[in-house]
């Protein structure tokens, strides 16, 4: 549910998506910025831009980004489309922007464009978007509403059209698991943010498997509107509330920067993160020295369906787009496993083209 005051407490959850967004930022405005003249930054849920704790919001994180950004790429333009429901968060965001541009003077100023608009995600969000021209050009959209369905397909669609767009979802799981089996409103909400009625295949799961049966299904759905690649962070407080914060990217290059963002972690957001793929289910502290168990169960299931084995830039690809892990993550990994007599390797020296085979049917634990 929205929040009703015009500024909230700062959980844990948005400790750590902020965290995420501002690494992001970071690495996507540079790469874009130079090869494009014109890229926009959007958000279909912007909030008051502070926090009552006086954090900044994520617009706020982003101006600051980008603007200094463009003070290295002269020429360039940047378009920042805000929507926001609420007319006493809207007039709070107008404040914090005219203050974040009072305090970061300069030229490059006059090349980042802001929109700020009252309204709501849908449809209000597209038509902005297409007044400022930002359909033709490459947008990252960040859609951090308030955990329910509430962002239709048909929007996702159409920031998919361009092929340097991304955007980055929050979802959670339990308010379709418990609000849609029996409330048709609900359902048809569910209906709109999945694209098709599959998702409602949750109903007949077990309690343990309807949240990750979500999460597929939801994956699928950028798949089918048009991002070639997703991934799916579980973000995990305190006190276990689980909330997926879901990328969609055309490109394995955002794929690999934003599994930067995610592992250079701020432990004092309270939040650890989960790979969805691991058997086990372990909750992780990303650390300067991580802990890789999950990966090791996670490739030896993988290697398990091909008893002929797998290459090392086979398992390093899955590893990118299958799991919370890095590619660079791999080679040391499989370095470990094969002293402990997990795998074989052909040839011994472990290379991009080694071939890796499991050694154990039972070596997951």
């Amino acid at each position: 549910m929205a929040a009703k005051e015009p500024t909230w407490d700062r959980d844990p959850h948005t400790a750590a998506k902020h965290h995420v967004l501002r690494h992001y930022l970071q690495a996507w405005a540079p790469i874009l910025l130079s090869r494009n003249d014109i890229v926009t930054y959007a958000e279909g849920f912007a909030g008051p831009g502070i926090y009552k704790g006086g954090e900044a919001g994520s617009p706020v994180i982003a101006h600051h980004i980008l603007a200094g950004w463009l003070r290295q790429r002269p020429g360039k333009t940047v378009k920042m489309v805000l929507i926001e429901e609420d007319s006493r968060r809207v007039a709070e965001l107008q404040r914090r922007l005219t203050h974040a541009r009072d305090t970061s003077p300069g030229p490059q100023l006059t090349r980042l464009e802001t929109l700020i608009a009252q309204g709501s995600c849908h449809p209000d969000l597209l038509h902005q978007l297409a007044q400022a021209g930002s359909l033709q050009h490459p947008m990252f959209v960040l859609l951090d509403g308030f955990g329910g369905p509430d962002v239709p397909f048909t929007l996702i669609q159409q920031i998919a059209r361009h092929r340097s767009s991304e955007v980055m979802i929050t979802f959670q799981p339990q308010f379709l698991i418990r609000f849609a089996t029996k409330d048709d409103r609900h359902r048809a909400a569910g209906d709109a943010f999945f694209g098709n009625t599959d998702w409602q295949g949750v109903f007949s799961q077990p309690s343990h498997g309807k949240a990750s049966y979500l999460r597929d299904q939801y994956r699928r759905t950028l798949k089918r509107a048009g991002f070639d690649h997703s991934l799916s962070f579980e973000l995990i407080d305190e006190k276990g509330n689980l909330l997926y914060l879901i990328f969609g990217t055309r490109h394995e290059k955002g794929v690999e920067k934003m599994k930067d963002a995610m592992w250079k972690v701020d432990t004092a957001t309270g939040v650890r993160y989960r790979d969805p793929k691991d058997p086990r289910q372990q909750v992780l502290d990303l650390t300067f020295a991580p802990d890789t168990g999950p990966l090791r169960r996670i490739l030896l299931e993988y290697l398990k369906a091909s008893p002929t084995g797998r290459l090392v830039e086979d398992l390093q690809r899955f590893t990118l787009l299958e799991t919370v892990y890095k590619r660079g993550q791999v080679i040391d990994l499989l370095a470990s496993m094969r002293r402990e007599n997990q795998i074989t390797t052909t040839p011994g020296r472990i290379t991009r083209s080694t071939q890796i085979t499991a050694t154990h049917e039972d070596a997951l634990f």
